[in-house]
């Protein structure tokens, strides 16, 4: 490749990942290990499911799948660029119980399993809340990074010793105030 070809690639990509961002309303954002660490230690040892809402990169996804292989751990992400990212991940790491989708949670017609993880902008926790009210069957954990739930009751909220945020902890059928 010559020099011009490799920064008409580079612009390329990072065209789609602006646009994308602009469109979703959110920037796909990596997970550091502690951070992951975190997360994985508020999953109950009983599930069998979990389902990261816009899984971006893979990180905490394939994070997940290392700690727990017991688990069917399914990202979903709509940005072509981390999807594509994290797919080329998966082939190098052949995880059996990861799976990753490329596509919107609000469309997608699929049970979200016993855990849904989400790190997503506030402006779409609101969707996260309506889709999930839908699908989760009562007893279901959400685990929301940095923003609650709108209509929502936390059972936890809990600052991460990692980072400035929180993790907002919700169980599906006692979420609601009252």
């Amino acid at each position: 490749m010559t020099d011009l070809s490799v920064l008409v690639f580079v612009v390329i990509i990072l065209g789609l990942i602006a646009a994308y961002a602009v469109w979703l309303r959110s920037v796909p954002m990596p997970t550091l290990s502690a951070a992951a660490d975190e997360i994985i230690a508020y999953i109950p040892a009983d599930v069998t499911t979990v389902t990261d809402f816009g899984s971006g990169w893979g990180d905490l996804t394939f994070a997940i799948a290392r700690a727990r292989p017991g688990i069917s751990v399914t990202g979903i992400e709509l940005s072509p660029v981390p999807y594509a990212i994290s797919r080329m991940r998966a082939v190098l790491a052949a995880k059996p119980n990861l799976t990753l989708i490329r596509g919107d949670f609000r469309k997608l017609d699929r049970d979200p399993g016993d855990v849904v993880i989400c790190f997503l902008d506030p402006r779409v926790m609101a969707d996260v809340g309506d889709v999930l009210s839908e699908r989760m069957r009562d007893g279901a954990i959400v685990i929301s990074r940095a923003f609650s739930i709108p209509g929502w009751q936390a059972f936890g909220e809990v600052p991460m010793k990692s980072g400035p945020d929180r993790l907002y902890l919700y169980r599906f059928g006692k979420h609601k105030p009252g």
